[in-house]
Formats: structure tokens, C-alpha cells, sequence
């Protein structure tokens, strides 16, 4: 029988200073991310169009949309990271 939690999306939990368990959704920060990259696409198909010119205006919409996404994608993993070392720290003091 598969496990039905395969299916969910990826959570942290965790505890406030109030006591209540809190939940984290990283599949928020992966949307986020793919949107950024649809936007990107999107651009980059408007541009191939356009084979014989390129507007300046869409090189610059371009620019700041890959610069979206690179932005974007680095929060994402920095989020991830640092919920992966508040983990890690607990375990280590459980540990212990």
C-alpha cells in the first residue's frame, strides 16, 4: 500500500514561542519559482517572433525578468537551507 504522505506537498513544521505548531509549505516557494519561469519563457517566445528586430524595451523586460527569477530562486533556496539548519540544530541538541 503507498503512503499516502508521498502525495503531499513538502512541509516543515515547527513550534512558535506560544507553543502552536506552525506549518511551512515549500511547494508555495516552488510556485513561485515556476511562475518566474513560465514569465521567462513566455518573454523569450514573444522575442523568437520577432526574429528580424528586437525591441530595446523587450531586451529590458527580459533583463528584469530573468533577474525575477534569479532573485526569486535564491530565496526559495536560501528558505529551504535555513529551514533545513533549524532542523539540523534541533536534532543536534535532542541528541545530545
Amino acid at each position: 500500500m503507498a503512503n499516502s504522505n508521498l502525495s503531499q506537498s513538502p512541509r516543515y513544521y515547527g513550534e512558535t514561542s506560544t507553543g502552536h505548531q506552525s506549518v511551512f509549505q515549500v511547494q508555495q516557494l516552488f510556485d513561485i519559482v515556476n511562475s518566474a519561469v513560465i514569465s521567462a519563457k513566455g518573454k523569450l517566445a514573444t522575442i523568437s517572433q520577432n526574429r528580424s528586430s528586437i525591441n530595446i524595451g523587450d531586451m529590458f523586460e527580459m533583463q528584469m525578468l530573468m533577474n525575477k527569477l534569479s532573485q526569486v530562486s535564491e530565496m526559495a533556496t536560501n528558505v529551504v537551507s535555513a529551514g533545513q539548519t533549524a532542523v539540523m540544530s534541533m536534532a543536534r541538541n535532542v541528541k545530545g
